[in-house]
C-alpha cells in the first residue's frame, strides 16, 4: 500500500470502525455505516466486491492445500510462455503475450515506473474501458481485477517482441504466483472479459450531475479537477460523505457499478469547499 492508501485505510477505521463485510460497490462497517467505494482497490476491484467466480475458484483450489510456491496446473512456471494466466492475459489484450509476475514495485511509485527503471521498457498500465488499442502496445502492466494483493501485477511482453537482454533479466525476478492466487487471477480475467461489453456509456455518465464538479469523467475512469494541494481534504471530505475515493492524486477513481444516485446525496447537498 502507498502512503496515501494507509491514510485511507486509517481514516476509515477512524470514522467507522473496521470494515466487516464487503459487496458489490459496498463495504459495510462495524459502526453499522455503508461506505460506496470509488476507489474499488484500485481497480482490483472493479468487477466489485466478491463479485464473478474469482472467490469460488480460490476456494475450490485452496481445498487442495496447495498453498507454497511450488509449480502446479494452475500457477506459470518461470520463464514457461504458455500457461492458463498467460493465455487469458493474451485473450484480453487481444495478441499472444508472454507474462512475468512480479509482487513488489520495489520502491517505485507504481508498476510501470519498476518496468521503465529495471528493464527498459516503457509499458502502458492497461484499464479496461479505453480506447487504446492495446493489440499495438508491446508492454502492458495488467493488474488483475481480484483485490487480494494490492503490489501483485503482471507484466504481458507481446509475443516475439526483441527485448534483448531484458526478457533474461525479468525472468529471473519472476514471482512464483501460489496456486489459489493464480487460479483466482486467471478466473478474474476471464470475468472480466466477459463483463466488458455488459458496461457502456449509459452506466456511467447517471452520476455526472454531481461528479462533475469535482472530477474529468473519461468512461468510467474519474480524474480530480481538485487541485493536488487540496486533494488529501477532499479525500476526507468524501469519506466524511461515506464515499471511498482513490486517495492517489494521479490515480483515478471509479464511478461504481452498481450505486444509485441516493448514494451521492449527501455530496450533493453539502459541496467541498461551501
Amino acid at each position: 500500500m502507498s502512503e496515501n492508501s494507509n491514510f485511507l485505510v486509517s481514516e476509515i477505521t477512524k470514522m467507522y470502525g473496521p470494515v466487516k463485510r464487503a459487496r458489490g460497490c459496498h463495504l459495510y462497517t462495524a459502526k453499522g455505516v455503508r461506505l460506496t467505494d470509488l476507489w474499488q482497490a484500485g481497480g482490483r476491484a472493479i468487477l466489485g466486491w466478491g463479485a464473478g467466480s474469482a472467490v469460488t475458484v480460490f476456494k475450490n483450489v485452496l481445498e487442495r492445500k496447495i498453498t507454497f510456491e511450488f509449480d502446479t496446473d494452475f500457477s506459470p512456471k518461470v520463464g514457461e510462455e504458455k500457461s492458463r494466466l498467460s493465455k487469458a492475459v493474451s485473450e484480453l489484450l487481444g495478441d499472444s503475450r508472454r507474462i512475468f509476475a512480479f509482487n513488489s514495485c520495489l520502491g517505485e511509485k507504481s508498476p510501470a515506473e519498476f518496468v521503465r527503471k529495471n528493464f527498459g521498457l516503457t509499458p502502458k498500465t492497461y484499464r479496461p474501458w479505453t480506447k487504446t488499442d492495446w493489440t499495438g502496445e508491446q508492454a502492458v502492466v495488467v493488474e488483475p481485477p481480484f483485490a487480494w494483493d494490492g503490489s501483485f501485477f503482471l507484466l504481458a511482453i507481446k509475443e516475439g517482441f526483441e527485448v534483448g537482454g531484458v526478457g533474461k533479466s525479468v525472468e529471473i525476478g519472476q514471482y512464483r504466483i501460489p496456486a489459489p492466487l493464480s487460479a483466482a487471477f486467471t478466473r478474474a480475467i476471464h470475468d472480466l472479459i466477459a463483463e466488458i461489453p455488459k458496461r457502456e456509456e449509459k452506466h456511467w455518465f447517471l452520476f455526472d450531475t454531481v461528479l462533475a464538479r469535482y472530477w474529468l469523467r473519461e468512461g468510467p475512469y474519474l480524474f480530480p479537477k481538485i487541485p493536488e494541494e487540496e486533494y488529501l481534504s477532499f479525500t476526507k471530505y468524501c469519506l466524511e460523505k461515506k464515499l471511498v475515493i482513490s486517495p492517489d492524486f494521479g490515480a483515478p477513481s471509479i464511478v461504481p457499478f452498481g450505486a444509485d444516485r441516493g448514494n451521492f446525496t449527501l455530496m450533493k447537498n453539502s459541496p467541498f469547499g461551501e
